[in-house]
């Protein structure tokens, strides 16, 4: 089983993509997937502000992304993606950028048609793919308590309690 866990300021320095040997330069935060005492997958971001660029204000970047050679079409990167929008959904990021490209991806440069199937728009032909965060679907604890009492509602109801009183009639 694997878990998703913030990366730590020793991870940001010392996590290297298993592909290239880099670590993710100038990122302030991010994930990590987690097997068995393993990382099998990183994701590591900063604010825009931070890195300067071409990029929308109030955005977050994608520093870095990967995911170990044998774990890769296991979802994870995906994973790590959702992960990162729900976080920084809830932060009122504006939108989360990630470098891309149509040819040979890398960690810093992520698969252009992997982007696509995840939502995420080319704004920069074949470079730079974003997704809206503030168009994103969000679920209240609302929604969550109405689907709560939907599944009450439409569960069998109990059988009433038996007799307790031990007496026969009463």
């Amino acid at each position: 089983m694997r878990s998703l866990v913030a990366l730590d300021s020793v991870d940001l320095r010392t996590l290297a993509c298993p592909w290239c040997g880099r670590v993710p330069q100038g990122a302030t935060f991010g994930w990590k997937a987690v097997r068995d005492g393993a990382v099998v997958g990183v994701l590591a971001a900063a604010p825009a502000s931070e890195l300067g660029g071409p990029y929308p204000q109030g955005a977050v970047v994608v520093v870095q992304a990967w995911v170990r050679r044998e774990d890769v079409r296991e979802l994870i990167g995906t994973q790590l993606v959702h992960r990162a929008a729900a976080a920084l959904t809830t932060r009122g990021v504006s939108c989360l950028v990630a470098p891309g490209t149509f040819g040979v991806p890398d960690c810093r440069h992520l698969p252009g048609a992997f982007l696509d199937k995840l939502g995420f728009t080319e704004s920069v032909a074949g470079r730079q793919w974003r997704i809206d965060l503030r168009r994103t679907l969000r679920v209240p604890e609302a929604v969550r308590g109405v689907a709560d009492l939907v599944g009450r509602l439409v569960r069998p109801a109990r059988p009433a309690p038996a007799n307790r009183s031990g007496r026969p009639g009463s």
